[in-house]
């Protein structure tokens, strides 16, 4: 997934995923919002490999199944359900 640097570039998955938890808790917003807005500014799209690896590794990986980030126990569920019955991962 991702290889350890000595210097990570702006659009690293593991520099926005920092910067995104920076600002998360600087600005008390919900850390896929800050995630968001700090790609942004560096010039990664939302929902592009780079932002899906970020996300990932501040704990709210993309869930193909239900075309959403969500936390990594609703994508275990999820993905164990099937695309037909992943919406039922909300309610267990």
């Amino acid at each position: 997934m991702v290889t350890n640097l000595s210097v990570y570039p702006a659009r690293h998955p593991v520099a926005l995923a920092l910067a995104g938890i920076a600002l998360a808790v600087l600005t008390r917003t919900d850390i896929l919002v800050a995630l968001a807005e700090h790609a942004e500014r560096v010039g990664v799209s939302f929902g592009s490999e780079p932002f899906d690896d970020a996300a990932e590794l501040v704990g709210a990986p993309y869930c193909r199944a239900l075309d959403l980030y969500v936390d990594r126990a609703t994508k275990r569920r999820a993905d164990e359900l099937g695309f037909e019955r992943a919406h039922l991962a909300f309610v267990s």
